[in-house]
């Protein structure tokens, strides 16, 4: 097991009315926002506390944020039918792929990121795709939405003044 973000569309965007052009809008919110990212991200260092058994934040560091291809290498893909990328594993920072396709149907997905800092990139994806496909798409995750638990604060905030626009 691992951190894990989990989505599915009810319905394939191709199934749908307008589907092309709302993938097209979900796919240039979710390039925008995520450019608004800084070059490094907040990080909780997370430690197992023996009286509590649980995981405690025992610091808060910085680390890089860069993406990449689906295998960590290269280049991520935004493109108009396909959301495609994973951190950088170079640095270890690659873990599962992220991965949305225009033509995806209603097959649960997930992406586990371990926590490392392309988490957040994960979590504006699946704010913006939400935004544009409303009740068509659900997501969910093992930190805590509500809270803004490890990404989600930062992807939140930048998905949030994104769409104020």
């Amino acid at each position: 097991m691992g951190y894990t973000h989990y989505f599915n569309f009810k319905k394939s965007p191709k199934a749908i009315e307008n589907g092309a052009d709302l993938f097209k809008a979900a796919v240039k919110a979710t390039t925008d926002c995520i450019a608004q990212l800084p070059k490094k991200i907040p990080h909780e260092v997370r430690e197992w506390n023996e009286k509590t058994g649980e995981y405690e934040v025992s610091r808060v560091g910085f680390l890089p944020f860069k993406l990449c291809g689906w295998d960590g290498k290269g280049e991520p893909e935004f493109t108009d039918t396909q959301v495609r990328f994973n951190g950088d594993a170079e640095m270890d920072f690659d873990h599962e792929t992220c991965s949305i396709g225009y033509e995806d149907d209603t097959e649960f997905n997930f992406c586990k990121t371990a926590r490392k800092p392309y988490d957040v990139a994960v979590c504006i994806t699946l704010l913006c795709f939400a935004h544009y496909f409303g009740d068509n798409f659900e997501y969910s995750s093992d930190g805590d939405i509500e809270a803004g638990e490890e990404g989600w604060e930062k992807a939140k905030e930048i998905t949030s003044k994104y769409f104020a626009q």
